[in-house]
């Protein structure tokens, strides 16, 4: 692993840690604070500094070593964190991520950078010890350490809490970068060092020496309060080609031996190794072995399960308090180790991955055309096989790239809290649905929309502080963000608790504007929708959130790009529900297949309520529109929408011999709406691949990708949503039309 390779997984494990660092600051500020809360942003400040510390990145460690001390004198209860420190926090936070995604060149050239990092230091000042008391206490913890090791009582304790760590660093280790005395410098922040050896065992002669190669070998004792969790991410960078063990206060004897087994060096010189590293005392370790031994002759069973901790304390060598406390270190540990690993993947080798299956469908489609060709049963049957297996690898690979919307959620906290802060509100956000999976690319496509969506609903929708208190409602705002699936795509809801959308204004201003004549009459919908349009705001003045028209249309077209809605229901005074519909992947989707004038088209499977016979039922007046079970349907007919023509290579006897008697309809749906897809023929269901259209395409309407049939010819997705806005639309001219009333104006 190269030196940049290794830098990029520490500015990804740092962003976690700030992302960490974040959501326990948000609970803090809202009234949670506990010992557990403070010990992880603590540790996640403590990570960070660590890790830059072992690439020299001492601008990041200079400045998270004094928010490091503040935390820590919170868990040791010196001082509160008050919302005044809170707030200074949060922007200590922001400013580490500041200098972790900036280089060291970079941050010395960025003179604002850096005093925005001296004003906060000083800003925390009132919080941090002097270095007289930080003195003081060394000297004091000094003497109490003295006084505990010259204790006659405790001399042979001086071993208490002793971690013992074999490193065997990979040879390539400083080619790659990495200083074996960084990570031995961070364990001292861990603990102290009891004893550390050298081994020079592997060290070659002068003619196979190599100056960039890593020769030496290290045995360690530490002496640490620490867990094994946090001990091992000091090696986090070269874990995977190294040899690292790390043993417990609380190990068993035969993991001392199976330790001494299975290094290159001797087993005498290790034995005597482990002992001068002060891990164990001879003694005590000569005895638990003897000990061992006896019980192991007297037993039926050959292997004593004893642990040296409890050993060494039925020999008095070692306090049971110690015992106690190591052993339930372990335990937390083995709990976590037991749970799912994860493994980091590059996004662009899982959409490489996406993109074969993809290939994979369409070959398997193709396979699956030419064995019906051969009207072989053994073939057939065969293919029917290998189409359930594409079946569970397509999904299987699906799943890698869903992940849950609740990353995306918890992000919002901090745009709540700081938007109500700058607008002097009190608001309350609530997160439902957290663990919904939405596909990886709509995920990261979202963020824009939603966050327009809830600044809009904290400027415009939740009123001050004051308005909220002269109608009687809470003064904290209600904000709440929710996900859910819904007939086969996800439901992604906003809505707030405040004043509503005042329709009568949105009116006026869209007359002002000419958005709309002063004689249309529109439903509540169409009012609401209204706000979508390009440059349209109701905000009597100009903020930094809002005013400037910007913003609500931008929302649309992207959730359009996406295909998907947007709906909205508000009610005046009451409040607002911006509600958003998803697919739930735009990779690879189950299809169904339908032709109009040999031009094929897909509609997705999970739109579609029935195909009728549309000869079987008349239209009403002309309008496009039938009458299905007492429901008005209005329906596109494909032909005329697209304005299609018969291919070239058909003539016109045979273009008019292959014309259809009879339509068919296709009734599909998307969230309240409903609508008819006219067609002339049925193919059936398919899986099909999503492929994007070209930038010559992106003013088509009611087209949302192509795809590639098993024969080869090329078939349009159909942009559902668009069409049904379509269809209802035209629905409503005619019907004006055909009451003598102008056309409302959109």
């Amino acid at each position: 692993m190269s030196l940049d390779a290794v830098l990029q997984t520490f500015y990804v494990e740092a962003q976690e840690h700030l992302e960490l660092m974040e959501n326990v600051l948000l609970k803090i500020d809202e009234g949670e604070c506990n010992d557990e809360l403070l010990n992880e942003i603590f540790r996640s400040a403590h990570t960070i500094k660590g890790s830059a510390g072992i690439f020299g990145l001492d601008h990041i460690v200079n400045f998270t070593h004094v928010v490091e001390n503040v935390l820590d004198r919170a868990r040791d209860n010196e001082i509160t964190l008050e919302k005044s420190l809170v707030d200074i926090l949060f922007n200590c936070r922001d400013h580490i991520q500041k200098l972790v995604s900036v280089n060291l060149e970079e941050f010395n050239a960025q003179s604002e950078l850096q005093n925005i990092g001296k004003d906060l230091l000083e800003a925390l000042s009132p919080w941090t010890s002097s270095d007289e008391e930080s003195g003081s206490t060394q000297n004091s913890q000094n003497l109490e350490t003295e006084n505990k090791e010259t204790s006659s009582a405790e001399l042979e304790n001086e071993n208490d809490n002793c971690w013992h760590i074999s490193l065997r660093l990979s040879a390539d280790c400083l080619k790659n970068g990495m200083d074996p005395l960084s990570f031995i410098k961070f364990l001292t922040s861990l603990g102290e060092i009891k004893h550390i050896e050298t081994l020079i065992d592997n060290f070659p002669n002068t003619k196979n020496y190599d100056a960039e190669a890593l020769y030496f070998a290290y045995e360690i004792a530490l002496q640490s309060e620490a867990s094994l969790e946090e001990i091992e991410n000091t090696f986090m960078f070269v874990q995977d080609d190294s040899n690292i063990t790390i043993l417990p206060p609380s190990a068993k004897v035969d993991d001392y031996l199976h330790l001494i087994e299975k290094l290159p060096e001797e087993n005498q010189r290790l034995g005597d190794i482990l002992v001068n590293c002060g891990s164990l005392t001879k003694h005590s370790l000569e005895q638990a072995l003897a000990s061992q031994s006896h019980e192991n002759i007297n037993a039926e069973e050959p292997k004593s399960n004893h642990k040296l901790g409890e050993l060494l304390t039925e020999q008095h060598k070692v306090s049971k308090e110690v015992i106690n406390a190591a052993l339930t270190k372990q335990q937390q540990n083995k709990s976590k180790a037991s749970e799912g690993k994860q493994i980091r993947i590059d996004s662009n080798r899982l959409d490489h991955l996406i993109n074969l299956i993809g290939e994979l469908v369409i070959n398997q489609q193709r396979i699956e055309l030419l064995s019906k060709k051969t009207n072989n049963p053994v073939l057939i049957e065969a293919v029917d096989d290998f189409d359930n297996f594409t079946n569970q690898i397509r999904d299987a690979a699906l799943n890698l790239r869903m992940v849950p919307i609740g990353g995306t959620f918890q992000r919002f906290k901090r745009l709540v809290r700081d938007t109500a802060q700058e607008l002097g509100k009190e608001v309350e956000l609530t997160i439902e649905g957290a663990d919904t999976e939405l596909d990886r690319l709509m995920v990261e496509k979202l963020g824009d929309p939603l966050t327009h969506i809830v600044r809009n609903a904290m400027d415009h929708g939740l009123e001050s502080i004051e308005d909220r208190t002269a109608v009687d409602k809470d003064i904290k705002g209600q904000l709440k963000l929710s996900a859910y699936h819904e007939a086969g795509h996800i439901v992604i809801a906003i809505s707030d608790d405040g004043n509503g959308i005042n329709k009568e204004r949105v009116r006026e201003k869209a007359i002002e504007k000419g958005i709309i004549n002063p004689e249309s009459q529109l439903s509540d919908n169409e009012l609401n929708h209204l706000i979508f349009h390009p440059g349209f705001s109701t905000a009597a003045a100009v903020t930094n959130l809002s005013g400037r028209g910007v913003g609500m249309d931008v929302v649309k077209r992207n959730v359009e790009a996406l295909q998907g809605s947007i709906d909205i229901d508000s009610k005046e005074g009451i409040g607002s529900e911006f509600k958003i519909r998803l697919p739930l992947t735009l990779a690879i989707i189950d299809g169904f297949h339908v032709e109009a004038k040999s031009t094929h088209f897909i509609i997705p499977q999970a739109t579609i309520i029935e195909c009728i016979d549309l000869a079987n039922h008349e239209d009403i007046k002309g309008r496009h529109c039938i009458n299905l079970r007492g429901d008005m349907i209005p329906y596109l007919n494909m032909t005329e929408i697209f304005n299609l023509t018969p291919s070239l290579d058909v003539s016109v006897a045979d273009a008019l011999a292959q014309t259809p008697t009879k339509k068919e309809l296709v009734i599909v749906q998307f969230g309240n709406d409903v609508a008819g897809i006219a067609v002339d023929k049925l193919h059936g269901e398919i899986q099909t691949v999503v492929k994007p259209l070209g930038p010559i395409f992106k003013a088509l309407k009611g087209i949302g990708g192509s795809s590639l049939l098993g024969n080869g010819d090329i078939a349009f997705i159909l942009d559902i949503p668009q069409l049904i806005e379509l269809a209802i639309t035209n629905e409503a001219n005619n019907k004006a039309d055909a009451i003598n009333i102008s056309p409302n104006e959109k």
